[in-house]
């Protein structure tokens, strides 16, 4: 009987495979449905994923053609679509129920059957062809992907209703959307085993998780997975290639996206969303302009087609060289005097960046120690010289440096040989007032202001394959991004006698803070913009500001966020704990125990449902069942009652040999297993009169030579039939 035991095994195995699968249809509906449906819909969703797979398991092993399954379930689905809306468009359910009970009475049908029809589906097109088990995965990745679509690109404080939680208590969010993930790969490699062998079914699964308590051993020495970079963005950070080289060499190269700018017809600025640092404001500054520059790099040194880094260490001294190992002060930085004053900012950045950046004119940085090395790349301090003075001061301001060499002045002056360029700054600036004629700061504010007006800002344009990319842009359409706009006004500038440059880094509004001390810096904060040279202000911005544009505004970062990145930054508690909070956790605690035990219970309650069912129906199938199959339900009904009182057959017993031990017992049940097995090997088919009295037999001896309580004890367990072999 090894054959026999082999293939009960084989059978455990897959019933055992099926309960799973069913198990991950179940949850995977429930996550789906809990978004988008009452609280009282999930369970229901849950049974009926559970149900529809077991019942698609069969469907997968009938007659029925594939193509007829599928139909049949976008029919019943549109059916039941046509019932939700009638029983809540109609006066029965609201009459009975109210309006409130007949939408969840509905909800909850609807939740039922469409996930019942949706997994039978699925399950039975996944047993005929392996093809179709890429279903069952969509299904396991859209469920668990659709909980976490808040939480891309970097948006660690989302989704709120899981994320506020753990937060509250100081932790990182981070933890849970890593084992939900790794919940949702063995969900979804439970659904690839093919294996019908138990163990090593099992064995797969313990290797699965092995590896997956390796991952979360592992994590904590290699830090949590970081928000992805997104891209280069105007050469502020490294572009995706430059991550793939060792760090020496890209150092060594330094790379085109950190000397030069690039006028591209589709730019795409990179990781628009994905927050690439955090800067925090240790006091109150409003600029002059209502906007936040940070200046990462200088454009000065015309190349005969664009402005380039220049290659002179007398020119951009004012920039930040490198990242500091110590407190270093910026040899050229502008002197704090009445037009400027210090400001300190702490930038955490949280992306890779060719080099530092600070507000507007650095004095001096330093390195800061990480608070969160898992969140943040590096941390470092910068002392700025922000501008205090409004614009109109800075009318009566001489452009340059009486310090500069010719060299110097030549340098920041260079302009292209295309006279077009001095013929239209000419003509700006003829239309000025009489009273600021040759005034060549209110000829630079000329300049920027007639391209804000008469430009056009858009990411797509067709400029990048000319010979000069700023003639085709400002004489032509006037449609490019904010790289067109900074050389057109820097050459414009340059031709009325302006020392210009064009500085790159990161622009935002000043209601981007949204009241608080910090600002956060996404890829779409990239920018490029003019600066002019005035004595006694040092760099000043000059930006243009297109009143046209083709492309939608950048939507403000995530309040939430920002504050919780801010926090962080400052090696915070993101929700610094009191005396005062400990109620709330408390409460917080109760609530969270008391919904994770609901849930328990209910589902605890349904597993109970389920074994009842399928033990009413083992023991009631003798009753419903055809003649052919009579043997082997009555002899199963028959072992599971005896089974209920502790009497089973033990590991590698046949099934004669357990009959002939339990003689003494029951001495009726040997004459209904040799039915049984004549029936199963010998496809003799057994009188059903003859197996009935046997049946009835062995239940009159279990009767007198068992004690009652045991019977009933015996009854009551929902398990004892899973324990029949």
């Amino acid at each position: 009987m090894t054959a026999d035991a082999d293939r009960k095994t084989s059978g455990v195995a897959v019933a055992l495979a099926e309960l799973g699968r069913a198990m991950i249809h179940g949850l995977a509906w429930a996550v789906l449905v809990s978004t988008i449906a009452p609280p009282s819909s999930v369970l229901v969703a849950f049974a009926g994923g559970f149900g529809g797979c077991l019942v698609g398991s069969q469907l997968g092993g009938s007659r029925i053609r594939t193509s007829a399954i599928f139909a049949g379930a976008a029919v019943l689905i549109a059916l039941v679509a046509w019932l939700r809306a009638s029983l809540t468009h109609g006066s029965f359910l609201a009459a009975s129920f109210g309006p409130v009970g007949a939408l969840r009475l509905a909800s909850m049908l609807t939740a039922l059957l469409v996930t019942a029809i949706a997994s039978a589906a699925t399950r039975a097109g996944s047993t005929r062809r392996a093809i179709f088990s890429v279903f069952e995965l969509l299904l396991v990745a859209v469920a668990f992907g659709q909980l976490f679509v808040a939480h891309r690109h970097g948006s660690i404080n989302r989704p709120f209703y899981l994320a506020d939680r753990i937060i509250a208590l100081g932790w990182d969010p981070t933890w849970l959307f890593l084992f939900m993930g790794g919940t949702a790969t063995v969900f979804g490699l439970v659904l690839l085993l093919r294996e019908q062998r138990f163990g090593r079914a099992v064995l797969n699964l313990g290797m699965i998780g092995l590896l997956l308590a390796l991952i979360v051993l592992a994590t904590p020495l290699v830090g949590m997975p970081p928000p992805p970079d997104g891209g280069g963005g105007l050469g502020l950070r490294p572009e995706q290639s430059d991550t793939k080289e060792g760090k020496g060499q890209r150092e060594e190269r330094g790379g085109a996206s950190a000397s030069e700018l690039e006028f591209r017809d589709k730019y795409n600025p990179g990781g628009a969303r994905v927050p690439v640092a955090v800067v925090l404001f240790h006091d109150d500054y409003s600029p002059p302009s209502g906007v936040y520059y940070f200046r990462q790099g200088a454009f000065s040194q015309y190349n005969g087609r664009k402005l380039v880094v220049s290659g002179r260490q007398d020119i951009d001294g004012d920039l930040i060289p490198h990242f500091p190992a110590r407190l270093s002060q910026i040899a050229n930085a502008p002197e704090v005097n009445e037009n400027r004053g210090p400001l300190e900012t702490t930038i955490a950045l949280m992306a890779d960046h060719t080099q530092p950046f600070a507000l507007e004119s650095p004095v001096e940085v330093e390195p800061m120690q990480n608070p969160s090395p898992n969140r943040f790349r590096r941390v470092y301090r910068a002392m700025s010289a922000v501008l205090t003075a409004d614009y109109t001061s800075m009318l009566d301001a001489s452009p340059g440096s009486s310090d500069w060499s010719k060299e110097q002045w030549a340098h920041y002056t260079e302009t292209p040989t295309d006279p077009r360029y001095s013929e239209l700054a000419a003509e700006l600036t003829a239309e000025l007032p009489a009273r600021l004629a040759d005034n060549p700061v209110a000829e630079a504010f000329a300049v920027t202001g007639w391209l804000g007006r008469e430009g056009i800002y858009s990411l797509k344009n067709q400029h990048s394959g000319a010979e000069d990319p700023t003639a085709s842009f400002l004489f032509g359409d006037r449609t490019g991004y904010c790289v067109h706009f900074a050389h057109a006004a820097t050459y414009l500038m340059r031709s009325l006698g302006v020392p210009a440059r064009v500085a790159t880094g990161y622009a935002l509004s000043e209601s981007a803070r949204q009241g608080g001390s910090s600002l956060l810096l996404s890829g779409s904060a990239s920018h490029a913009w003019p600066e002019v040279f005035l004595d006694g202000f040092g760099w000043v911005v000059l930006d243009v500001y297109p009143e046209r544009a083709l492309d939608p505004p950048e939507q403000p970062m995530d309040a939430d966020l920002q504050r919780l990145l801010g926090e962080l930054a400052r090696g915070a508690s993101p929700i610094p704990l009191s005396a005062t909070d400990l109620p709330k956790l408390r409460e917080l605690a109760r609530r969270i125990s008391l919904t994770f035990g609901t849930w328990l219970l209910a589902l605890c309650v349904f597993v109970l449902f389920l074994l009842y069912l399928v033990k009413l129906w083992r023991r009631m199938a003798p009753s419903l069942s055809p003649p052919s199959s009579l043997p082997r339900v009555i002899y199963r009904a028959e072992l599971d009652r005896i089974g209920e009182l502790e009497v089973r057959r033990r590991p590698g017993e046949s099934r004669e040999a357990f009959a002939r031990r339990v003689h003494d017992r029951v001495p009726a049940f040997e004459p209904l297993t040799k039915a049984h097995l004549a029936a199963a090997f010998g496809g003799h088919q057994a009188d059903p009169g003859q197996l009935r009295d046997q049946a009835a037999e062995v239940r009159r001896e279990v009767r007198s030579r068992f004690p009652l309580w045991k019977r009933f004890l015996g009854l009551l367990t929902p398990w004892s039939w899973l324990r029949s072999k």
